[in-house]
């Protein structure tokens, strides 16, 4: 079998992509647009986040490097792009990304952290200012919906602009697990360690808010595991996926599920139970 190259697994992971960016502009645009809550322009609100992210990453690669490249920036990108709140500012994003794109791309020669955690939680902060904090669509803050499990399974609940549906993130782990290069026991044990806890706590209180969390699916699956940011060998990806799944839960359960997990992993990758992954010797933009 032919080795795959980073741009083979970059390209892997961005097809696996698209199902849920597709859903996300029917959720998230073509729903609103039916309710007369966006126009017709606005129906394409993930696409153009993800357009942005795709032209800023490449206008790096022209300015620094002279070329353009595929690879895990390129997927990075992607990924905060995805994750962002329904109500992100469009101005504010295309401000506040190239300028957290260029330092923590500068930071991460000094140490390991989750570049894709980073410039979310921080341009979700800065937009905080801006706009409501809320991971609400126009729709779900002006109707209270009753959804089937299978509904929510799909996507139709609370969360990024494009990454709440279980079904297609739960679909590309599955994928993801017969390639050698994915680091498949983080997902699984954070999620166990997640829902475990979590159905404790409904246990208890019979709230079953954070029970079914789709950022900690979609996250697991494709933030988590980035090979820069992640454990190589499978005892660090064990106790890195228990940590971030306690966490996760504690935040989940005392402040905001959505915004949970992106701390969680971001906190690990900072405690250094991330050490074995490689550092960068130079700054690259590619």
């Amino acid at each position: 079998m032919k080795k795959k190259t980073t741009k083979d697994i970059v390209i892997d992971n961005i097809i696996l992509l698209i199902p849920l960016l597709i859903y996300s502009i029917f959720k998230n645009g073509y729903l609103l647009y039916e309710k007369n809550l966006v126009n017709e322009y606005m129906i394409f609100k993930p696409f153009y986040l993800t357009l942005i992210s795709i032209i800023i990453k490449f206008g790096f690669d022209i300015i620094f490097e002279h070329k353009l490249k595929i690879n895990y920036n390129l997927l990075s990108m992607i990924l905060v792009s995805m994750i962002m709140p329904y109500n992100i500012n469009l101005i504010v994003f295309l401000i506040t990304l190239p300028i957290v794109y260029f330092l923590t791309t500068i930071l991460e020669k000094k140490f390991t952290f989750n570049k894709v955690c980073l410039m979310y939680l921080i341009i979700v902060l800065v937009n905080s200012f801006f706009t409501p904090f809320t991971y609400e669509s126009i729709l779900e803050s002006k109707f209270t919906f009753s959804f089937s499990f299978f509904d929510l399974l799909m996507g139709r609940c609370i969360g990024g602009i494009a990454s709440t549906s279980i079904i297609f993130s739960l679909f590309a782990y599955i994928i993801l697990i017969n390639s050698f290069y994915y680091k498949k026991d983080i997902p699984l044990t954070i999620n166990i360690t997640y829902l475990i806890l979590a159905f404790i706590a409904f246990l208890i209180n019979k709230d079953s808010n954070i029970l079914l969390n789709s950022e900690v699916v979609f996250a697991s699956v494709f933030i988590a595991t980035l090979p820069k940011y992640s454990p190589y060998k499978i005892k660090g990806q064990i106790i890195s996926g228990i940590l971030i799944g306690i966490i996760s839960f504690i935040i989940a359960l005392i402040w905001n599920p959505t915004i949970s997990i992106y701390i969680a992993i971001l906190i690990a990758s900072l405690l250094g139970n991330l050490n074995d992954a490689k550092k960068k010797n130079k700054i690259s933009f590619a």
